[in-house]
């Protein structure tokens, strides 16, 4: 799987503070975009398909920070994030930190710290757009299943044998084989051991 490189948001409604941070991000050649508009941000983000993390600025006119944060885990986005803040309102970064935000760094910081908070972020984002992309890429397989091969699937994972999902079908058991190679094949697996560690992100598709 070829992953495009991490995209970094960066909202204040400060411009100053957007451009120094992207100065700073540019000059280690991360990728970044700055908003000043929450508004611009959210916007962005419903657009954007590659792997994505976020700075949010905590005390933001329109809308803060924190409500920010709120507005993307409401509309499904779970962005990796990091909060700036020149408050040092230790609340509001419990708060965020327990909604899920990485770090909470006080302005002014030091800029290699905020490189290593950046650093950690974009490993995070990596790995949460490759399970997204894999979960992707099964349920596309799982959905050129038959009915009868969802069936059988679902048989499979829990143990049975080709006799036993015969019997429980009403089927031969050398059809059982057949629709068992089917979904391996469609699966992209080799063997059964592979298939049960790959559904193991997801649960098993539904039978009528």
């Amino acid at each position: 799987m070829t992953i495009p490189p991490v995209q970094v948001f960066l909202v204040d409604d400060e411009a100053e503070v957007t451009e120094a941070l992207k100065w700073l991000l540019d000059s280690v050649k991360i990728p970044s975009t700055v908003f000043n508009s929450a508004t611009a941000f959210l916007a962005a983000v419903r657009n954007h398909e590659g792997p994505l993390c976020a700075v949010l600025d905590l005390r933001m006119p329109e809308v803060s920070g924190l409500e920010l944060q709120q507005l993307l885990l409401q509309q499904g986005h779970d962005l990796p994030l990091i909060f700036l803040s020149a408050h040092g309102d230790v609340p509001a970064a419990v708060n965020a930190i327990q909604s899920g935000a990485l770090d909470f760094l006080q302005k002014p910081f030091n800029p290699q710290v905020f490189l290593n908070s950046v650093n950690r972020m974009l490993k995070l984002a990596r790995e949460r757009y490759e399970t997204r992309q894999r979960r992707i890429e099964m349920e596309k397989q799982l959905g050129q299943l038959s009915v009868r091969e969802t069936e059988v699937l679902n048989h499979l994972v829990k143990g049975h044998t080709s006799k036993e999902i015969a019997q429980l079908l009403d089927i031969s058991p050398k059809t059982v084989d057949v629709h068992r190679a089917n979904i391996l094949h469609k699966m992209q697996v080799k063997t059964l051991t592979e298939l049960r560690r790959k559904l193991e992100e997801r649960p098993l598709p539904s039978t009528p």
